[in-house]
């Protein structure tokens, strides 16, 4: 799993952004300290080091346990895919949720949790919730979110509504590679894999590899694909 940091693809700048929307109150800023414990435990999570990042946070609620992040963070620690401890995870991304009441963030950590979980009903309806409440998220956000959509449909054995979101949403013009993993997807759920890869290599080679990210991180979710490292282009010979 990942949280819109990353959302994957999406950093957790991005998901930053979103976190306060202009109905919610002003809150009492955080602090340095409270920062920097949640900046060294992001990046601790990202080199997976999860015991670590666990004790950040741990640390950084104490200091102030109203930050919305530090349950965020830490219910993504718990899904990952070397725990995937799900009664752990929600209650963390719940608490998020209820303290940023009118912030999308937290509510696509709870639709991304149903979706690894794999309960595709109530992701859908999480996601298409989501799409539906917040019309205007960054295209950068709302592909992704239209793109889990027409994932869980795929999974639920509704191809003619998968097609449709595809065909509502997105364009081989989009700036983002929602486009070509789409019709990956519906490659994959059909049962054809070459036809897949094919339009995996044909939105990376368009788009960079951290644009990518997050959607090929459903598809391994979904096990159609093996574990793949965008850092290096697909193509590149291999160090000796």
């Amino acid at each position: 799993m990942r949280l819109l940091h990353t959302f994957l693809f999406l950093t957790l700048g991005i998901a930053a952004s979103l976190a306060q929307s202009p109905k919610a109150p002003t809150k009492a800023p955080v602090s340095d300290e409270v920062k920097k414990l949640l900046l060294e435990a992001r990046e601790m999570r990202v080199k997976q080091r999860y015991t670590d990042s666990l004790e950040k946070l741990d640390a950084a609620e104490k200091l102030n346990p109203n930050v919305a992040d530090i349950y965020a963070l830490r219910g993504d620690i718990y899904l990952a895919p070397r725990r995937r401890d799900f009664d752990l995870a929600l209650p963390q991304f719940e608490k998020a949720a209820q303290l940023q009441p009118d912030s999308p963030l937290p509510k696509f950590n709870i639709a991304e949790f149903y979706f690894v979980k794999h309960d595709f009903t109530t992701a859908l309806q999480s996601f298409t919730k989501l799409a539906t409440d917040y019309p205007k998220l960054p295209m950068v956000i709302r592909h992704i979110v239209h793109y889990k959509r027409a994932l869980c449909e795929l999974k639920l054995g509704h191809r003619p509504a998968a097609d449709q979101i595809i065909a509502e949403n997105f364009t081989f013009m989009d700036d983002t590679p929602a486009y070509y993993f789409s019709k990956a997807a519906i490659a994959f759920d059909s049962g054809d894999p070459n036809k897949g890869n094919e339009w995996v290599k044909r939105g990376v080679a368009v788009f960079k590899g951290p644009s990518c990210e997050p959607y090929y991180d459903a598809f391994k979710e979904l096990r159609w694909v093996p574990d793949l490292d965008f850092a290096t282009p697909l193509d590149a010979p291999k160090k000796p």
